[in-house]
């Protein structure tokens, strides 16, 4: 981790995980929420471990994204997960409208692409200060066949849907082991087989039931995104069928987007043997759906990683798409799996004034060749506005201190 981009580890985890959490600023009536204005896009950068990390993006029209806080992250990958890097962040908001919840895969890449045991549960009231849990499967659920360290490898993109039936929210997850890979028509290799499970999770949002499977491809598939679809009166389960191309039957896969459908949440899911992505774009990975505010319209949005774009479909019933635009992915904002949540202007006003802060904070603590009167007057500051970081969320204070540390040594 590179301490001129984060402010230090120990800095950053103050900051961002202080004890004492940021308050709604929320200023309409219960009765009349606020509306929706703007696309909040939370995503990993690339896969060093300093890109392993949560990254926030704002759009005004859910295409085009511009990064806050000049790209850097928004928590520190040490603090919350095992693997001290994530991926593969799910961010979404809870019925009541009242509280955040994010789930990503805890790993790190430069470990191997079959590396990792779990995943990571995030709540926040303000989208700043996160409680976090990291869960070790093959530690919490030891009796589980299959599920050991040895066999266990890898638990990818984790994502969560409010279960009606149950009552409960459910968060499904792509799981990969050693004991169900296949041959593929390389010799040499044999190909990875993931298989998509689900659990539920309790109310403090810090544990999760024993896996159930949930779909089975018959070949690998990652990354799946559901959605309920009022056209079809169906749950839609977006997927990517992963890894080497290889024959399901009489489909070829092509690491590509696929759908699969159901009457019921936990399945079973009905396989469309189609790509739903651009042909001639693959491989791609990620895929996320999301609503666009105010229209009857969605979005399917994937990583084209080898050619440096997130590509943007839209569809009126989720099932047939047609191509947007291809945004690339340069500058501060390199999104890799992410993921797309509704915000409203206040929300938007406190990121925004959030990340002018952070900005202005980083630049003090990089200034270099300062007087020894001057060092004095930049802990002050920095003490500052560690203070108002970890105290209750006030927008009109975070530009205050902001424009207070621009104005030293400029």
């Amino acid at each position: 981790m590179k301490k001129q981009n984060l402010l230090g580890a120990g800095l950053l985890s103050l900051l961002l995980l202080g004890t004492t959490s940021c308050t709604s600023q929320k200023k309409v009536a219960d009765t009349e929420p606020e509306p929706y204005s703007s696309y909040l896009f939370a995503f990993f950068s690339n896969n060093s471990p300093d890109g392993e990390q949560i990254r926030y993006a704002l759009s005004d029209d859910g295409f085009n994204y511009q990064s806050l806080n000049e790209g850097r992250p928004v928590v520190a990958s040490d603090t919350i997960a095992l693997k001290k890097s994530i991926r593969d962040p799910y961010i979404t908001r809870s019925q009541d409208g009242k509280t955040y919840y994010m789930v990503m895969t805890d790993m790190r890449s430069d470990e191997g692409w079959q590396s990792n045991d779990g995943l990571i549960l995030m709540k926040s009231n303000d989208l700043i200060h996160w409680q976090h849990k990291a869960i070790d499967f093959p530690t919490r659920f030891p009796n589980l066949e299959g599920f050991d360290k040895d066999n266990l490898h890898a638990v990818w993109a984790p994502q969560i849907i409010w279960d009606d039936q149950a009552k409960k929210y459910m968060i499904y997850y792509s799981i990969g082991r050693h004991d169900w890979e296949y041959p593929t028509e390389d010799p040499n290799f044999n190909q990875p087989y993931f298989k998509i499970f689900y659990s539920y999770v309790n109310d403090d949002f810090t544990d999760v039931t024993e896996p159930k499977l949930l779909f089975d491809f018959g070949k690998a598939a990652i990354d799946g995104d559901i959605v309920y679809s009022p056209t079809e009166q169906k749950y839609v389960l977006f997927f990517k069928d992963e890894g080497r191309s290889v024959m399901n039957g009489d489909f070829r896969t092509m690491q590509g987007v696929m759908r699969a459908t159901s009457k019921n949440l936990t399945g079973p899911y009905e396989i469309e043997w189609r790509h739903l992505n651009k042909e001639g774009q693959y491989p791609v990975e990620g895929s996320s759906v999301f609503k666009l505010i105010d229209k009857d319209e969605y979005v399917l949005m994937y990583d084209c990683y080898a050619e440096g774009y997130y590509q943007f479909c839209k569809s009126s019933d989720l099932k047939n798409f047609t191509f947007v635009q291809n945004t690339k992915t340069e500058g501060t904002f390199t999104p890799r799996h992410g993921s797309v949540m509704h915000i409203t202007a206040t929300e938007r006003a406190m990121l925004e004034a959030w990340s002018a802060l952070q900005i202005a904070l980083n630049r003090v603590n990089g200034l270099e060749g300062l007087t020894e009167e001057e060092v004095g007057q930049r802990t002050a500051l920095v003490e500052k506005a560690q203070q108002i970081l970890n105290a209750a969320c006030d927008t009109q204070a975070y530009l205050d201190m902001a424009k207070e540390l621009d104005g030293f040594k400029k």
